[in-house]
């Protein structure tokens, strides 16, 4: 894996297809919530369908895993190429829950919103220039329309399921493998473009492009980690300062260097942030017996 300089770490805290937002210290207001009653998963694999369209959520157990990444030599977590803001590494223990096989397609997002934000319209393709608080707005209008109780995966349940939820034993730097080429669209492969998701080899859970493709949006605020233990953590606090109230980012993009796309890399915006490479990925809480 090539190396880079520690000031590209730090880069890539604005890394981006598209210049980021300037500073806002009054972001968008998250939308309000249904009032409805919504559901739980059942607490294996299951095959949603609204307006047609059917997509998939993958079980991932409950579990204990070392989030984050360090530079130390044979430590938990190694990884040559870790940055400051991926340490310290760090105990995490997650409730079971589904995440999406694939990144929220066009079709999907154009059945629940009857609106296509994606600069390259492709149904076939994953939605694109969804801001973190279209997202939201997404997700509510799919809630309103299946009653189930979907949302945006936690930072800790993301880099989970992309280390494999247990199954890999955190053994690779990208979503199932060493090779990016082999799981993940970024800037060597994707000739510069967008790709349906479900092309490149999943990882051990069976998700797909969760290296690469487009980013996604997870619902923390972005924040330096805690060193203790942690049990279904949700971020940190709303910072006080609105120039620091940014959403946390994952997975990099077609147009980013393979370092971003790594399990442990993280990337933030502003909730109004949109972008070519920006998507979204669900989750769902189980309901437990």
């Amino acid at each position: 894996m090539k190396r880079f300089l520690p000031l590209l770490a730090v880069m890539a805290l604005f890394a981006a297809c598209e210049p980021d937002d300037p500073p806002a210290p009054t972001p968008d207001p998250d939308p309000q919530p249904s009032s409805q009653t919504l559901r739980l998963a059942p607490a294996h694999d299951t095959s949603f369908e609204v307006g047609g369209i059917m997509f998939n959520m993958k079980y991932v157990p409950s579990g204990s895993f070392m989030m984050g990444a360090t530079t130390a030599s044979g430590g938990q977590g190694y990884d040559p190429d870790a940055d400051m803001m991926e340490q310290p590494v760090h105990s995490v223990t997650l409730d079971a829950y589904l995440i999406a096989e694939m990144e929220v397609s066009q079709f999907l997002y154009f059945a629940v919103m009857r609106s296509n934000p994606s600069e390259v319209s492709d149904l076939t393709l994953p939605v694109h220039n969804v801001s973190y608080t279209n997202a939201l707005r997404f997700i509510d209008s799919l809630n309103s329309l299946t009653g189930f109780a979907f949302r945006l995966p936690t930072e800790a349940e993301w880099e989970y399921a992309a280390k494999g939820g247990g199954r890999e034993e955190n053994a690779y730097y990208f979503s199932g493998s060493n090779a990016v080429g082999q799981v993940g669209w970024s800037e060597i492969n994707s000739g510069g473009q967008v790709h349906m998701s479900g092309l490149l080899a999943p990882n051990a859970l069976g998700l797909y492009d969760m290296s690469g493709n487009v980013m996604e949006w997870c619902s923390d605020w972005y924040g330096v980690y805690p060193s203790s233990p942690q049990t279904n953590p949700q971020g940190p606090e709303m910072p006080s300062n609105g120039n620091q109230q940014r959403r946390v980012m994952r997975g990099g993009s077609f147009c980013l260097m393979p370092y971003y796309l790594r399990n442990t890399a993280r990337q933030f915006h502003y909730g109004s942030h949109e972008s070519n490479d920006t998507g979204v990925r669900l989750a769902i809480s189980v309901k437990k017996n």
